[in-house]
């Protein structure tokens, strides 16, 4: 009964805990007495009143008051209507980025509502899918075991881990690698290790005689240079350690006797 409207002009308007009025303190704890999980129906009932007063005070009070052992303040219910239900079953869940337009079309209707809120709907619509294969715990020995895969490309990777290609592709960024890991090139890097300017470099692209995946120059065009184009290669002015892995590794022959003019390939 001591309860009655506080609006002004039709408008609800803010007001802060000095404008507290104590004979609310006396309704709040004869809502609250013996009704254990009433704090929602509490403030839904005080806000209905007392609009100006808003839902984070009225759940303070209670607190100070000492009307409630809870921890946190309870989630707000809110009203689903036919029409935000039509737009989770139609959008929610078909893929991430369709999920995040939902629940933005959704925010722009209810301004008042929150995501975790439209996700809990989603939830109870039975929208969620659920994954069908769990998620990759990352062990220290399954991290050596990635780390000695360096070299070889993502697919084999996932393969020979029994993971997701996202999954080894997102630990292997945790540990602070990137493409370098799976052993192409950067232009630079030619520049540095082959002691050639990156004109040459990029000319070798033109020209077909490397080959660049994903911005990166692969490793196998670099072993199709070696063994057809030697000679673009200053090859006595390199240090032994770079002298050894281009004969090694890569094929390289000075005094080859073919040359091929057909572009390289991945």
């Amino acid at each position: 009964a001591l309860l009655g409207n506080s609006q002004r002009n039709g408008r609800p308007s803010s007001a802060s805990v000095e404008a507290w009025l104590s004979q609310l303190d006396s309704c709040l704890a004869e809502m609250l007495a013996g009704s254990r999980g009433a704090e929602r129906e509490a403030i839904a009932i005080t806000r209905r009143s007392y609009p100006q007063f808003s839902e984070g005070l009225i759940w303070s009070r209670i607190v100070y008051l000492g009307l409630t052992d809870r921890k946190r303040p309870p989630y707000r219910r809110h009203e689903w209507t036919a029409e935000v239900d039509e737009i989770l079953r139609e959008e929610y869940g078909r893929s991430r980025a369709c999920s995040h337009d939902a629940i933005d079309k959704i925010l722009a209707m209810h301004p008042d509502c929150s995501r975790d809120a439209v996700v809990r709907r989603a939830r109870a619509l039975g929208l969620t899918k659920h994954r069908s294969v769990p998620y990759q715990v990352w062990t220290p020995a399954l991290d050596h075991l990635l780390l000695s895969l360096q070299g070889c490309r993502p697919d084999a990777i996932a393969k020979r881990l029994g993971c997701t290609k996202a999954s080894a592709l997102g630990r292997l960024r945790r540990l602070g690698w990137g493409a370098e890991f799976f052993g192409d090139f950067k232009t630079k890097d030619l520049v540095r290790e082959l002691r050639v300017s990156e004109a040459a470099v990029e000319r070798w692209i033109r020209l077909g005689w490397l080959w660049r995946r994903k911005g990166r120059i692969t490793e196998a065009s670099l072993r199709w240079l070696c063994r057809n184009h030697p000679d673009g290669i200053p090859f006595e002015a390199l240090n032994p350690e770079v002298r050894n892995w281009l004969t090694l590794s890569l094929g390289y022959q000075r005094d080859a006797p073919f040359r091929s003019t057909k572009r390289a390939t991945a």
